[in-house]
């Protein structure tokens, strides 16, 4: 028999918590058995009341605070399952994700699964979202082109053999820990598509996803980020004797002078923002997707709220 465990983070999600476990305890499968693994982060609220009242149908697993890595770790540090999906404590699953995903690690050339989350408000009402459209398989030389587009972490599954290979996830990690799961997963075989909406993904104001481009705070914080996942992606990639495409570096330079544009912009300092649009001229690539993106962040020099409000508006189905 199959055996699935489900990893949920959580710290001070109380509110959501019960929505959650329940969304996982309603999956129908047959011949899986679930084991549900939640890693209580240092909570204050209600959460590790919510979590004793699962008991035994749940394993609570209660730390003090330590971060999202390190509850991770430890959490898929305990998971027997031969699949594993992570959920966050805000998110939920919906009816036929276990079976959809079980199903797709029949390949023994998948190591990794994903699936569309659809994201919502905090009380689960659907918010306008554009899905990518996914091949049914990405390998490791879509990730060198840039070419790959990966789910949130609610939307993730591994095959727990390949995850011993990943682990641990580092502690310098804040934001891009699905993505060092993910990216690295792709070294060790393929990555199987869904391209069906399989889990609800809330954005209420207190996760970190929501308003990333928004706040400089959070800008400042995906510079740290970026750099420190890049650090342990060119490790991988040295170590396969591999180097991403001209076309992978290409959209990571046009992102980052997006953001610094956008930082100085939002910071209300119109000189500085002038300079870095300026400064990113000097290097900006004759195609026409960089053309077009100068031209934008040239939008947010002038006014990042309008900037803003045009993005959301290009990025809405």
């Amino acid at each position: 028999m199959i055996k699935v465990s489900v990893v949920i983070d959580n710290h001070n999600y109380g509110r959501f918590l019960k929505e959650t476990l329940d969304s996982v305890l309603a999956q129908v499968l047959d011949d899986v058995a679930v084991e549900i693994v939640v890693v209580d982060d240092g909570s204050t609220d209600e959460s590790r009341e919510i979590l004793s009242s699962y008991a035994p149908r749940v394993k609570s697993l209660l730390q003090a605070r330590q971060g999202q890595a390190s509850a991770f770790n430890n959490g898929l540090a305990a998971a027997t399952g031969d699949i594993v999906c992570l959920l966050d404590s805000d998110d939920v699953f919906l009816p036929g994700k276990l079976q959809a995903v079980v199903s797709a690690f029949k390949d023994p050339k998948v190591v990794a699964v994903q699936h569309y989350l659809h994201d919502t408000d905090a009380k689960l009402s659907p918010l306008p979202r554009r899905f990518p459209a996914w091949p049914a398989r990405y390998v490791l030389e879509d990730y060198i082109e840039g070419r790959t587009e990966f789910t949130a972490t609610s939307g993730l599954a591994f095959r727990r053999e390949t995850l011993q290979k990943l682990l641990p996830i580092p502690k310098d990690l804040f934001y891009y820990l699905d993505d060092f799961l993910t990216a690295h997963a792709l070294f060790f075989g393929e990555l199987a598509n869904i391209p069906s909406v399989l889990g609800l993904h809330r954005m209420h104001g207190a996760n970190w996803c929501a308003g990333g481009l928004e706040d400089p705070a959070k800008i400042e914080r995906d510079f740290v980020d970026r750099a420190n996942y890049g650090a342990h992606r060119d490790r991988w990639l040295a170590a396969a004797g591999r180097e991403r495409s001209a076309q992978a570096l290409e959209a990571e330079r046009l992102e980052l002078w997006r953001r610094r544009v956008l930082l100085e912009a939002l910071r209300a300092r119109p000189l500085e923002a002038a300079r870095a649009w300026r400064e990113g001229l000097r290097s900006l690539p004759k195609t026409r997707h960089a053309r077009f993106r100068a031209a934008t962040t040239a939008l947010a020099v002038l006014s990042p709220t309008l900037y803003l409000a045009l993005y959301d508006a290009y990025s809405r189905p």
